[in-house]
């Protein structure tokens, strides 16, 4: 199996990955934009543009299924007096909200997308046909949304043509962003605003966004970073764009970002089998790397994994297993074979996942037990997880601390060729999926696409006895 390069060539016209690549960049230190605006072809970066023209031209050439969270379905409706209708469903990224005030006048983002969605009489010269009046006649229309997008965006109608002048005029007119906005069923809450400053032949964006995780507003203005009070979004004359998240969106948007970063990176079929003791959180992390709630989750002691299940998203296959360690020598033995054939011809990335705690005599044993099981080399494609990242912060000490302090665990990871990966799987952020994603990349791309493959099982004892027994 190989990767491709999002360094290569055929990476340099490549949005997604360009992105990819900016958020990489960003996590570590300074980024640079140059590789988007070249996809873009932007040429002059000091050459103002409209912001809502490139985020449709961004959208478009990401492609889906990047662009599907930021698209809903709407209905324009027309209606005849005689009660017939007519309607036609199109896709929309962004919803238009003219602006009726003068510039010293307080627009209402509520009372604008009230008055959007508005039902409206045509003037005589624009009625329609009616096919059943077989004629035109008084007409009314409007519009609804028929399906609800995850990211809702708002374009404010800040220029408008004045014939008087013969030219675009701006409206400056202040306006009270509203935290979050009630829609039919939905809620959306604020999550960015991007800025424009100046007028239409030239003038300056920025935006101002807040991260989910720590709920704390930053306005990022070319290289500059900045945290913000929400107050100055208030009587603001500066907003162009707003952006909304539906309520309880945010685990829905990582497990697309999840798909996304696979997607875009995988040439070919990657194959991961979870292993790890019960409770572990296996489950958890096969969910978080495709990008789709498929394994069954739940709190509590017992066991939810019964037996071995796959599931593939694109083209990467994630096997999740149940506790092999308490099972008897028959139930192992065929609990194995079903991993070999659910991940044929062979995982890999094996993922050891265990949580963050006292590392015991028996979770060692089972390890190495397991380790002995699957056949020698198998430890090149081997990588632990911990998930439950938020200890550490109870601790407060990072992972190499926590590490150095238990000389098992430790032993472990070095086992792994020093490979392990941290998951706060109670407040997932955006970068935890990402990292662990361009761990395995390493993995595979260091195995040259080579699998690894399992000896034949022939214990006469289950692994439980054998590590009781070390």
């Amino acid at each position: 199996m190989k990767w491709r390069d999002p360094a290569g060539d055929c990476a340099e016209d490549n949005l997604l990955l360009q992105l990819q690549k900016l958020f990489r960049q960003l996590s570590e230190n300074v980024a640079t934009s140059e590789g988007i605006t070249r996809c873009l072809g932007i040429r002059n970066v000091y050459e103002q543009q409209d912001a809502v023209e490139y985020y449709r031209k961004l959208l478009k050439t990401v492609g889906t299924p990047a662009s599907k969270v930021f698209e809903g379905k709407m209905s324009n409706i027309t209606k005849c007096i005689c009660g017939n209708e007519n309607k036609e469903t199109n896709p929309f990224i962004s919803i238009l909200l003219s602006i009726e005030v003068g510039n010293n006048e307080k627009y209402n983002v509520e009372k604008g997308l009230e008055s959007f969605f508005k039902h409206s009489k045509l003037e005589q010269d624009d009625w329609m046909y009616c096919d059943e009046c077989d004629h035109k006649t008084e007409t009314h229309t409007w519009s609804e949304i028929d399906e609800y997008p995850t990211v809702l965006t708002l374009h404010l109608k800040r220029f408008d043509f004045d014939y008087i002048q013969m030219r675009y005029v701006k409206n400056e007119c202040p306006l009270d962003v509203p935290p979050s906005l009630h829609i039919k069923d939905y809620k959306y809450n604020l999550y960015a605003v991007i800025n424009h400053r100046g007028g239409y032949s030239g003038g300056h964006y920025d935006a101002i966004i807040r991260p989910y995780q720590n709920q704390k507003w930053y306005c990022f203005d070319d290289s500059t970073v900045t945290e913000m009070s929400e107050a100055l979004l208030q009587g603001s004359r500066l907003p162009y764009m707003l952006m909304y998240r539906k309520e309880d969106a945010c685990k829905e948007l990582l497990f697309k970002t999840a798909e996304l970063r696979l997607t875009g990176i995988i040439a070919h079929h990657l194959r991961i089998l979870l292993l790890g003791p019960s409770r572990s959180g296996k489950s958890t992390v096969g969910n978080l790397i495709l990008g789709v709630n498929y394994f069954l989750c739940k709190h509590g002691s017992k066991t939810v994994t019964k037996k071995s299940t796959k599931k593939t998203v694109e083209n990467v296959t994630v096997v999740d297993t149940p506790n092999l360690f308490s099972l008897t020598q028959s139930s192992w033995e065929k609990e194995l074979n079903r991993c070999t054939e659910l991940s044929h011809p062979g995982p890999n990335v094996i993922l050891w996942v265990i949580r963050i705690s006292k590392f015991s005599d028996q979770q060692q044993g089972l390890f190495h037990t397991i380790k002995k099981r699957l056949g020698s080399g198998t430890t090149k494609h081997m990588m632990v997880v911990f998930t439950n990242g938020r200890e550490l912060k109870r601790l407060r000490q990072p992972i190499h601390t926590f590490l150095s302090k238990c000389d098992k665990l430790k032993k472990v990871v070095r086992i792994c060729q020093n490979r392990y990966h941290v998951i706060d799987t109670s407040d997932v952020n955006s970068n935890q999926i990402p990292e662990l994603v361009d761990k395995l990349d390493k993995i595979v791309t260091e195995n040259s696409g080579n699998y690894c493959t399992f000896r034949r099982c022939i214990a006469q004892k289950s692994p439980q006895e054998e590590a009781e027994k070390q």
